[in-house]
């Protein structure tokens, strides 16, 4: 994954950590509350045809895809 691509800091649910890509990486320890998501629309997740969303509050899209 090129981290270029990774749109996590514009997110409205963003809050500075030092995780990024929480579709590969899992929930974020920073991240509390879900004030909006831009999972769907992210080009790490479209490239990937990953299928959630909020990965930051839920978990990694392997763990989603159970």
């Amino acid at each position: 994954m090129k981290k270029g691509k990774c749109i996590c800091p514009g997110c409205p649910s963003f809050v500075e950590c030092k995780q990024l890509a929480f579709c590969f990486t899992g929930k974020s320890k920073c991240i509390k509350k879900e004030k909006g998501c831009l999972c769907m629309g992210c080009p790490v997740q479209i490239e990937n045809g990953f299928k959630h969303g909020y990965y930051c509050t839920k978990g990694d899209e392997k763990t989603l895809a159970k």
